[in-house]
């Protein structure tokens, strides 16, 4: 007969750690002091809690008028606000001159997005050595009470400001050409073989004019870029202007940014954006009204293409949720190429003819290519016949005429 098992020896308890309890222990109590602490400060004591005093609760620092940076720059006001900390202008007294600081929030992930941003711009101002490539100069760097400080030169208001001076009514053909062309530039830059730099967020905000009342224009926010080839993320680029091999799921490239580019020309002549999803859903629903279905090897190559298509008893893809589906449009319609511009607003207006408008919209349909391997480049589309030869060239400037001028004057809105 088998003897019953014997009960086991009833386990030791656990050896507490008694550093570790006491740690633990003073922590919360030091938390819970703190909270109590900040429930009985007030709004601008709490600000002054982090980082020392000179940040604010989102690790902004804070900034005070006439303060002296590095021992050098005086401050006077912020100019811009963003997710990476904020923008002053300030004065510089060994130059005698305005430059503009972008002051990196103090938190570690912040500050080493800042450093990646430091040695692309470098490295893109020291291959721009004739500062022609339309790319923002960065004059210096330092760390200043916690926070990475970028110099930049000193520019003026920014493409998005100068779309609501017109009232989102959009600027002329003219300046469209002025400012597109410009910007392929840039892009023609950043394509270089020795270069191949992605921007990754190409909209009108990060597109700055250097005079107020000139349309020589500039490239900044270069936070997010990356080199071709060591793309990082996948979440980039701000929704309305995002490629659909971005939205997919597909390996992108510098071409990304000529979708971009696509949307913001668009954007600046009409005043509304071209596909503007409330969401990435939303945003491939806008696309597939205007573009039809993307190709069938991107939607079966790409992360996310499943999740948004479904394929069709015909082979080919149709959006999943059909409730999103609506009548499809043309950019024919969006330009209002047979009727005088966007809502007929340039009607006999010299510069806006059906000839400009169609090769307006021929240019962009290629930089709308679905397949990046089949969008135009930035070396094809400044020659473009968009960018040659145009009515406003040959007809004399209607008297009253908004937005347009001479080649070689200044330009506002029209």
């Amino acid at each position: 007969m088998v003897a019953p098992p014997r009960s086991a020896p009833p386990a030791a308890a656990p050896r507490r750690r008694p550093v570790y309890y006491e740690k633990r222990k003073r922590r919360q109590e030091e938390k819970a002091a703190s909270s109590a602490t900040l429930a009985g400060q007030s709004k601008k004591e709490r600000k002054a809690s982090f980082n020392n005093g000179w940040d604010d609760e989102n690790y902004d620092y804070i900034v005070k008028n006439g303060e002296l940076f590095n021992e050098r720059y005086i401050v006077s006001t912020v100019i811009g606000k963003g997710s990476f900390g904020q923008v002053v202008k300030a004065y510089d007294q060994r130059k005698s001159e305005y430059v503009a600081i972008k002051i990196i929030k103090s938190k570690k992930p912040f500050l080493q997005q800042a450093k990646t941003e430091i040695e692309l711009l470098e490295f893109l101002n020291i291959k721009d050595t004739m500062d022609s490539a339309c790319i923002v100069r960065l004059h210096e760097h330092f760390l200043f009470r916690g926070h990475q400080c970028l110099v930049f030169e000193m520019l003026s208001y920014n493409l998005y400001d100068l779309l609501r001076h017109t009232g989102f009514k959009g600027v002329s053909l003219n300046l469209i050409r002025k400012f597109g062309k410009q910007i392929l530039k840039a892009l023609c830059f950043l394509t270089l073989r020795d270069v191949s730099v992605i921007h990754c967020d190409l909209k009108p905000e990060n597109i700055l004019l250097r005079h107020p009342k000139r349309s020589a224009i500039k490239l900044i926010d270069f936070g997010s870029s990356c080199r071709d080839g060591q793309t990082v993320y996948s979440y980039i680029q701000s929704r309305f202007y995002r490629s659909p091999e971005v939205l997919l799921g597909c390996p992108y490239s510098t071409s990304i940014d000529m979708w971009s580019l696509g949307c913001i020309l668009v954007k600046m002549h009409t005043g509304e954006p071209l596909f503007s999803g409330q969401d990435e859903a939303d945003q491939v629903s806008k696309i597939y009204e205007l573009l039809g279905p993307p190709p069938a090897h991107m939607v079966q190559s790409g992360t996310k293409g499943q999740k948004y298509f479904r394929a069709a008893r015909d082979g080919s893809f149709v959006l999943r949720d059909a409730a999103r589906s609506t009548p499809r449009r043309s950019l024919d319609d969006v330009l209002g190429v047979e009727i005088g511009g966007p809502e007929g607003r340039r009607m006999d207006e010299p510069g806006h003819s059906v000839s400009d408008y169609l090769r307006l919209k021929d240019l962009i349909m290629m930089m709308l290519a679905y397949d990046p391997k089949h969008r135009i480049t930035p070396f094809q589309a400044i020659s473009h016949s968009f960018f040659g030869m145009t009515d406003l060239e040959v007809q004399t400037e209607a008297p009253g005429s908004s937005g347009a001028s001479g080649r070689g004057g200044g330009s506002r809105a029209g």
